[in-house]
Order: structure tokens, then C-alpha cells, then sequence
């Protein structure tokens, strides 16, 4: 398998991927919401939602880390990058999207696509990225002896989804996979959650069940 099929292969994959990514951290996000609004602190909806953010929170922390894996051999964002930065490889690519598509009739779009993914993926924070691998790997991947060192704050994991989100804009534009990825699914994900739960009985604040003052929220930190 040449680079540029490599490329032409997996990018549905990748973009299934970066779809359940946005959809997970957006989801989280949602219920990040819903817990800072509704400020019933010992409400029996709390906790289980709390949960709920918790887990889709991690979920998008492991998918994250998937799309950029540099590992040997791994289906990746950052294997793609370091193909499709070969002229030779997007030669090879804008020719079979030609063939599959047509040629371009105006300006050269789909070139642009492969400069765009490109230019977002110099974005990426390695340090940042780092920190993230860090957590993965002691408090999802692996429970090791080693005490965790380092974490990542919420606004940095929206900073690498925001980056996994301008990669798979660009791998759509160019491929037209039948993935109906765009940039703003992690923003519907946060509000269909939000408005789905924030709008049924389990909130309401005269609620009469309650967990008690033993149950703390266990959101804690990413």
C-alpha cells in the first residue's frame, strides 16, 4: 500500500473517530453546564450526571489521544500529516480524488484542504499533548504504581478537540467521505445534551428523593 492509498483508505475511519470524539466532549461539556447551573447540591439527579460527565469527558480524553497517536503503524491524524506533507503523496492524493471526483473547475480547492490540515496540525501544543498522554496513560490506559504528575485543565482539552475538529473539516473537504462530519458538532452535542437534560423531571429541584450529605460530586479535576 502506497502513502497516498493509506491516505485514501483509513480517512473514513478517521473521521468516524473524530465525530464520537466531538460528540463526547461535547456531551461533557453539556453536563458540565447542567451541573454549574443548577446548583441543587445534594439533588438525586446530581450524582449519576456527574458520572455521566465524568465518563464522556474521558472518552473524548482517549479518542484524542487515538487521532494523534505517532505510535509505528497506527491509523492516525499524525500519520496523515507526515505523509501529506510529501508533494509527491499529495500529488498522488489530489490525482485519485480527481479521478473518483472530477477535475476542480475553478481555484484549486482541494489543495488548499490538504495546505489547511496541514497548517492546523502545526498548531498542536506538544507540551499540552503531552500532559494529556500523561493522564491517559495512568488513569485510563494503565493504573501504575507512579502517582499521576500531570493533567490537562478543560479548557486545554477543548483547545485539542478544537484542533481534531479543524483536521477532519479539512480530510472532509478534500475526500467527501460519507462521514457528515463539520465544525460545529461539539457545539450541538453541548446543546442537545444541555437542553435534553435540563428540561426533564430528574432536575427539578422538588425532586424528592436525595442522596444524602455522604455522596460528593465526583466530577474532580480531568
Amino acid at each position: 500500500m502506497t502513502e497516498a492509498d493509506f491516505v485514501l483508505e483509513h480517512a473514513e475511519r478517521l473521521l468516524t473517530v473524530a465525530t464520537r470524539c466531538a460528540w463526547s466532549f461535547g456531551a461533557a461539556d453539556g453536563l458540565d453546564q447542567v451541573l454549574e447551573r443548577h446548583v441543587v447540591p445534594r439533588g438525586a439527579w446530581r450524582h449519576p450526571i456527574a458520572i455521566l460527565q465524568r465518563d464522556a469527558m474521558l472518552m473524548a480524553v482517549t479518542r484524542v489521544v487515538i487521532l494523534l497517536d505517532r505510535s509505528k503503524g497506527a491509523v492516525s491524524f499524525q500519520t496523515l500529516y507526515h505523509q501529506l506533507k510529501e508533494p509527491e503523496v499529495q500529488a498522488a492524493v489530489l490525482a485519485a480524488v480527481e479521478e473518483r471526483r472530477g477535475p476542480e473547475l475553478l481555484e484549486p480547492e482541494r489543495a488548499n484542504r490538504i495546505a489547511e490540515f496541514l497548517a492546523a496540525y502545526r498548531t498542536i501544543d506538544w507540551g499540552m499533548h503531552g500532559r494529556l498522554k500523561h493522564f491517559r496513560n495512568l488513569d485510563i490506559a494503565h493504573l501504575r504504581e507512579q502517582a499521576r504528575s500531570k493533567s490537562i485543565t478543560m479548557q486545554e482539552l477543548r483547545t485539542l478537540v478544537g484542533v481534531v475538529t479543524s483536521l477532519a473539516v479539512s480530510l472532509q473537504a478534500l475526500l467527501q467521505t460519507g462521514v457528515p462530519f463539520h465544525s460545529h458538532l461539539a457545539e450541538e452535542a453541548r446543546n442537545e445534551v444541555e437542553g435534553v437534560v435540563s428540561t426533564s423531571r430528574a432536575i427539578d429541584a422538588s425532586f424528592p428523593l436525595d442522596l444524602g450529605d455522604d455522596h460528593d460530586d465526583p466530577r474532580g479535576e480531568i
